[in-house]
């Protein structure tokens, strides 16, 4: 028993050796302590210059050397089209403001002056380059019953009234003609002696006629007048193939005013009366009235002659797959479609239906709502 209590306080002084050895050695900085680290050199950052704007610089000016400066920055956040001299920039126009400290790019100037990029509208970037677009006016019948939408293609037609005119005049034939008599001289000034005439126009002058002469008076001249003015000569031809349609209707404004509201809330209804909730009127639909079209430049302007020389302008849709074009169609005239179709003019016979008919008028059905057109 006595032995074991002896071997205890052995290993007890032993344990109390090596803690306090421990504990020295640490205060020494022998065991534990970080030792000293090689020191890292700090990389070198390679910069370069680059012009940036000393003042904000509105759209449109001229810059000179005072509106920049020149600052430094890490050249490998250097981009393209930066300029890194001032002489570079100095005597270009700005396209857009540019704000103070802003790096001057390519993109934001240009050497010739007016080239300001304005927001401008949305619809002009879905322009193709070399097009333009131009609006025309359209009805039910004239827009394949307003079947055409944003983006479709459609060929146009145009159709015009022709007639004959006096190329000196510019008026539709035929001419009035008036009979000259009592042709004479008339002797001016000793010094410049001055031939006229002196005419007389005899009443009664009419049209311009011609003279035939008919057997059924034994071959008598006789000079024949129209009855009536020159009919205009109908005309209808495909001008335009493929064209593309950029929007049906007027464009929405885009600063368009507020609705109004409301002058006075409604007084809240008594015991007595009941609140009576009216239903919102239905949308009315409201029907395009004009469609604009994307042509080259020859076609606009040939649009904005047939527009304003009263042609009635007719477009049919296309599908979006029919690339075509296809070969130039033929004018469609009266004497073309009697021909084309076979259709033979009617004989003069010795008779006829009753009652005449000067005219052809729509057929209505009983049920029909006849629209009369306001006088």
């Amino acid at each position: 028993m006595r032995r074991n209590r002896i071997l205890i306080y052995f290993v007890l002084i032993v344990v109390v050796i090596v803690i306090f050895g421990i504990l020295y050695v640490m205060m020494r900085g022998g065991i534990g302590a970080p030792q000293e680290q090689a020191a890292t050199p700090t990389p070198q950052v390679l910069t370069t210059q680059v012009v940036t704007a000393g003042q904000k610089i509105y759209a449109g000016t001229q810059i000179t050397a005072e509106m920049l400066v020149t600052r430094d920055i890490p050249q490998d956040m250097l981009v393209e089209g930066t300029y890194q001299r001032v002489d570079e920039v100095v005597g270009q126009y700005a396209r857009y403001t540019i704000e103070q400290g802003m790096w001057i790019t390519s993109s934001m100037v240009s050497m010739t002056p007016g080239q300001v990029n304005l927001p401008g509208s949305p619809w002009a970037p879905l322009i193709p380059p070399g097009y333009t677009a131009i609006s025309i006016p359209i009805t039910r019948l004239s827009s394949v019953a307003y079947g055409i939408r944003d983006g479709d293609f459609v060929d146009v037609i145009v159709t015009l009234l022709l007639i004959d005119v006096d190329s000196n005049f510019q008026t539709a034939l035929p001419n009035n003609t008036s009979l000259l008599a009592g042709a004479g001289r008339m002797e001016g000034p000793i010094i410049a002696p001055v031939l006229t005439m002196t005419v007389d126009l005899i009443a009664g002058s009419g049209p311009q006629g011609r003279t035939e002469t008919d057997p059924v008076w034994g071959d008598q001249a006789l000079y024949i007048t129209p009855a009536e003015p020159q009919r205009p000569r109908l005309v209808s031809q495909l001008v335009m193939q493929r064209a593309q349609v950029l929007h049906v209707g007027t464009f929405p404004l885009t600063e368009a005013p507020a609705a109004e509201q409301a002058a006075a809330p409604s007084a809240a209804p008594s015991d007595q009366t009941a609140a009576v909730t009216e239903e919102p009127a239905a949308a009315e639909i409201e029907r395009p009235d004009i469609v604009t079209l994307m042509v080259n430049q020859q076609d606009a302007v040939t649009l904005t002659y047939l527009v304003y020389s009263g042609a009635q302008i007719t477009l049919a849709l296309r599908n979006p797959n029919d690339l075509g074009p296809y070969p130039l169609t033929e004018s469609a005239t009266l004497q073309y479609v009697l021909a084309q179709y076979s259709i033979s003019p009617p004989a003069k016979l010795p008779y006829a239906i009753t009652p005449r008919i000067d005219e052809l008028a729509p057929i209505y059905l009983p049920n029909d709502v006849i629209v009369v057109p306001p006088e």
